[in-house]
Parts: C-alpha cells; structure tokens; sequence
C-alpha cells in the first residue's frame, strides 16, 4: 500500500473517523484495485458482526495469504459464538505467521470460550514466551488459571524468563537481560541456551570474563553449542589465540559452512604465521561463498605479502 494513503488511514481510525475510511477506501484503495484492502479496511470500521464477517472473507478470497483478514475474522466469529471456524481462521493465520504472538492468544481465549482448558494454557503460554510483556495474554492467563485448576508446564517460568532476557537484548536493556537470565537459571541451572545468552548480554557489555565463563558454561552442559565457541573465540582473540583457534575450529567442524569462523581461523594462522593454512581455509570461504569480498582480500594480502 501506498504510504501517504496507509497515513490518512491510519489517521482517520486514530480519529475514528470512520466515514474517512470508507472514503478513502473508496477512492484510493478501490480506485487502485487494491481490493482485499479496500473489503479489509471497510470491514475494519463496519458495526455489523454479519457485515464484518462477509467483507474480511471477501478480503481473503482477494487474498488467501492476508494474515490480518484472518486475524480479525477470528474475532467476529468468536463473537457470533463460531467457534471452529475461529479455530480455523487463527490456525490459517499462524500457518501464515508462526511468530504471532496474538494469534495464540486470541487462539487460546476461543479455546477457553469451548472449556479447552489445557489448550488454551497451551496457546497463552506460547504467546507469552514469543511477547513476554503481551499484557493481554498474561491477564487471560492468570484470569484462566484463578478460575480452573491447571498445572502449569513445568519449564514455562524458565523459558519466560529466557525469552523475556532476549527481548532486553534485544532492546538494549543488558543488565535487565542479565536478571532475567538469572531468574531463569533458578529455575534451571543446568540450561546450556540460559547460559549462552547470558553470555552474549555480558559480551555486550564489555565484561568478557564473565561472557566467556557463562560461555564455558554453556559448553560444558552442551557440547555442541556451535555459537558458543564462536563468541568465546572472539573474545580470546587479542591475549589467547591459540585458544580461540581451537574455539573457532571445533565451530566448523560443528558447521562446515561457518564461514565467519573460517576466517577467523584465517586471521589467526596469518598472524601466527601460518600463510599456507591460512589460504587454504580462506579458499573454503570462497568456494561456500564465490563474492566473499573479506576472504578474497585477505588471501590476496597474504599471497602478495607473504607468500
């Protein structure tokens, strides 16, 4: 769509101004032959459960693929008590994005509606862990579990606490992800993946022994934490780079085609003065990747220098 018309949509809903949208609708959308936005956009602002229904699947006869048209006729056939075919419609809509946190919700609330209990502890948990801070799915969680007694997965409040620690990383909030980190470790000391991102949190607030401690942690539970080794070679780089060889070469023999531990390995037997092997691992580079413009540099450099 079109940004300015997106804007003056966007606009007209924030006013609820809803004839605005049924002009612009009309005249821009229509008019471009944009026609599952234009049934979308009236079906968004129509007051009829009926209505709303027959546009949102006129929207997706236009376009089998328009994930928010199933999203949405979930919720009218929630309403109008069309459970299965809510069902339905939100399976579509994960289908077609796996990682929508608010269609397990809105799953899991219609499962709830026809007394699925476990199944729509099931759907919350799992928009929780993808938006560990989607309100309306801890409110429907907690309001699901006063009311009917359920057990909990048992590894729930360890996978929040790591997926809320990702979501800070993410952010920029490392100390925030350092104490999630940590509360999930209460839960779970022995998890290799808890350690591995507490690691990166700590890398990327320049304390490298403790990145490369929680790192070694990780390994020791999970020998084939191929990131791990990784991200603990670059950090032994500078003062140890015989270590972070071994670190870098136990990556590739974990994954053939790493090609940035490849040439990591490269840089070092350069600077160790390991010109031949050098070469010979940057030309693995290139043969997994012919336009490596790095690898193909630094070969260059060494076979024009050194060799």
């Amino acid at each position: 769509m079109d940004e300015k018309i997106y804007r003056k949509l966007h606009n007209a809903l924030t006013a609820n101004d809803y004839d605005a949208v049924r002009k612009i609708a009309s005249n821009d959308l229509k008019r471009m032959g944009a026609m599952d936005e234009y049934y979308f956009y009236l079906a968004l602002v129509s007051s009829d459960l009926a209505e709303k229904k027959e546009l949102y699947t006129k929207s997706i006869e236009q376009n089998p693929d328009f994930m928010d048209a199933y999203l949405n006729r979930g919720l009218v056939n929630n309403e109008l008590g069309d459970y299965e075919n809510s069902l339905t419609d939100y399976d579509k809509a994960i289908e077609l994005d796996s990682k929508c946190a608010l269609a397990y919700n809105n799953r899991g609330y219609t499962k709830y509606k026809m007394q699925d209990f476990k199944g729509a502890l099931n759907d919350y948990n799992k928009a929780i862990l993808l938006n560990p801070k989607l309100n309306i799915a801890l409110d429907n969680k907690a309001k699901l579990v006063s009311e009917v007694c359920l057990e909990d997965d048992k590894e729930f409040s360890e996978k929040y606490y790591l997926s809320l620690g990702i979501s800070e990383i993410n952010k920029g909030n490392l100390k925030e992800a350092v104490e999630n980190f940590d509360e999930a470790l209460k839960f779970n000391f022995n998890s290799a993946l808890v350690h591995f991102y507490k690691g990166v949190a700590y890398q990327s607030l320049n304390r490298a022994e403790d990145a490369i401690n929680s790192y070694t942690k990780s390994i020791e539970l999970n020998k084939k934490m191929i990131d791990a080794y990784f991200n603990r070679g670059q950090l032994l780089f500078k003062d140890n780079p015989k270590l972070a060889l071994d670190d870098f070469v136990t990556a590739v023999a974990l994954d053939p085609k790493f090609i940035d531990a490849y040439y990591s390995i490269a840089a070092i037997q350069k600077n160790l003065g390991q010109y031949k092997e050098a070469v010979q691992n940057l030309d693995k580079i290139i043969e997994i990747e012919p336009n490596a413009v790095n690898a193909k540099a630094l070969k260059k450099l060494i076979e024009n220098k050194y060799l």
